[in-house]
């Protein structure tokens, strides 16, 4: 697609862009160590997702925040030198020479693909300052800040809203699981049903759905395996005319296609093709010569041309044909818009949840819960075309109260998230003895989750009270802020300011969304199971 398209694309950031956004999260040492150690990973991992996927821009965004984090930060954090911290940063020290060797990589093509948007642009500048330079529209005004919809000229995106394409995106994500988890591609086709995510591509260009699409190889093997077939039905055919007229065939029998003639204009009836020439025969009976023969066909006189003949031979030749442009024959990847946004406009990547994830939590936390204790749990998932896929529900080890819980033995939890590819979303706790909504112990929980992922989300379970459960998120700003420079040191404390946070769903635009189809996993790391 051209770079014009304002609507759907941002302008490619530099370098420098890049690494200046790449420094943008709010470093406080006041948050946890195995907080920073978690995003840490995330990080990592979402930029690798993201190089998988082809988004240039954003792998290296990611990749850079890594080492920035690991680099400046990790080691200056207060906690830094507790074993159980020391043991969760070796693995992230030890990536880091990749890291720079990735960035090193990516970094010419980050120069490229927006040298070659002010190349494209210069001679559509006037275009550009009227449209997507005025900022014509909210989505044309955070698609220029968000490196995920940069223009890309090497790997082009398909830039979807996944509020209108849910199905899509949950069997993408259902998809990938699948093949990470080992599915040959025969067991993987034969699950996917009715062919949905096969066809992904047709039913968003044309809005069909149940479209059956082939890749060249299996097109190829279909069509040998057809021509063999209609080989052998001839073949079968021809053999049962041999050897029974009494049995009738039942051989189905495939019209065949002459090879069409060219049109001939000049009026001229066609010359019928001589027959050809038969063999002498031996003289049995041969025919008396008072036989009369057929009279000589008179010679033909050619016809005059048409007036209109005549009068086309005086034109002149027609012109040229100019040639023809060559399509764009590179398959799009696909990428998910932001499904909303902060109050500071940074962008809200889409988040899926199981629908089921909070029965089955509540079933795991029942004992606590009749105990009157708190009891947490940890989404993680995946990234997955610019959407988060809650995939994995997690109950770390942790030390439980009427109304806490913490996790503990952090490297556990972070190893289990390493070996499953799996980076963590937010989070999910019981309130046995209150109400649905986040205390101050909780907001001071979520910032540190949402400092380096906006869309992190806090899941309150409350069983004994209506409404029994809320998914939240700190406002940015002021409660993001507010949080992270707040000084209190006990577990429950009053902020001096309100609208510290949102019940997501309760407000016009939302970036969660449930799905039934959704598959997904419980594991409980506790010691006592």
């Amino acid at each position: 697609m051209a770079p014009s398209d304002h609507e759907t694309y941002g302008q490619p950031m530099s370098v420098k862009d890049l690494t200046e956004k790449a420094k943008e999260y709010n470093w406080n040492p006041r948050i946890g160590f195995k907080y920073w150690a978690r995003a840490a990973e995330t990080i990592h991992h979402e930029g690798q997702v993201y190089l998988h996927e082809g988004n240039i821009a954003q792998a290296y965004l990611f990749f850079l925040r890594y080492s920035f984090l690991v680099l400046d930060n990790l080691d200056k954090h207060p906690q830094a030198q507790e074993p159980e911290a020391r043991k969760a940063v070796k693995p992230l020290k030890k990536r880091i020479p990749a890291v720079i060797e990735k960035l090193e990589e990516l970094r010419p093509q980050v120069k490229a693909s927006h040298d070659e948007w002010l190349k494209i642009t210069a001679a559509q500048r006037d275009q550009v300052r009227d449209g997507f330079g005025s900022v014509s529209s909210t989505y044309s005004r955070h698609a220029a800040r968000d490196p995920a919809l940069s223009w890309n000229h090497v790997s082009p995106a398909k830039i979807l809203d996944a509020s209108e394409h849910q199905e899509l995106a949950v069997e993408m994500a259902n998809s990938r699981r699948r093949r990470l988890a080992g599915l040959s591609e025969e067991e993987e086709r034969r699950r996917r049903g009715a062919g949905f995510w096969a066809g992904w591509n047709q039913q968003v260009d044309t809005g069909q759905s149940g479209a059956k699409y082939m890749t060249d190889d299996e097109l190829r093997r279909q069509m040998e395996a057809t021509r063999r077939q209609l080989d052998y039905s001839v073949d079968s055919s021809r053999t049962n005319e041999r050897d029974s007229d009494a049995v009738p065939s039942t051989s189905y029998y495939y019209p065949s296609i002459n090879k069409s003639s060219s049109v001939r204009y000049d009026g001229l009836p066609p010359t019928p093709k001589p027959l050809p020439v038969r063999p002498p025969k031996e003289s049995v009976n041969r025919i008396p010569p008072s036989v009369d023969q057929p009279p000589t066909l008179p010679r033909k006189e050619p016809l005059k041309p048409s007036p209109i003949e005549e009068t086309r031979s005086t034109l002149q030749p027609p012109p040229t044909l100019p040639p023809k442009v060559k399509e764009d024959t590179k398959e799009k990847r696909v990428t998910f818009r932001p499904a909303a946004y902060l109050e500071n406009g940074e962008p809200l990547r889409p988040v899926f949840l199981p629908h089921q994830l909070r029965k089955r939590f509540l079933m795991a936390a029942s004992d606590n819960t009749r105990r009157n204790l708190e009891m947490c749990g940890i989404l993680c998932g995946e990234l997955v075309n610019n959407a988060l896929f809650v995939s994995h529900l997690v109950i770390p080890r942790q030390k439980c109260s009427p109304d806490t819980c913490e996790t503990e033995d952090e490297a556990s939890l972070l190893e289990y998230c390493i070996n499953n590819g799996l980076s963590v979303i937010g989070w999910i706790h019981t309130h046995p003895t209150q109400t649905c909504f986040m205390s101050s112990r909780d907001l001071h929980t979520q910032a540190g989750y949402q400092v380096m992922m906006p869309e992190s989300i806090a899941i309150v379970c409350a069983p004994r009270h209506e409404p029994s459960w809320g998914i939240f998120r700190l406002t940015h700003p002021p409660g993001l802020n507010h949080v992270l420079q707040c000084e209190h040191n006990d577990t429950f404390h009053q902020h001096s300011i309100d609208n510290l946070y949102v019940e997501i769903g309760q407000q016009p635009a939302t970036h969660v969304y449930e799905s039934s189809s959704l598959d997904f996993s419980v594991t409980d790391l506790r010691d006592n199971v």
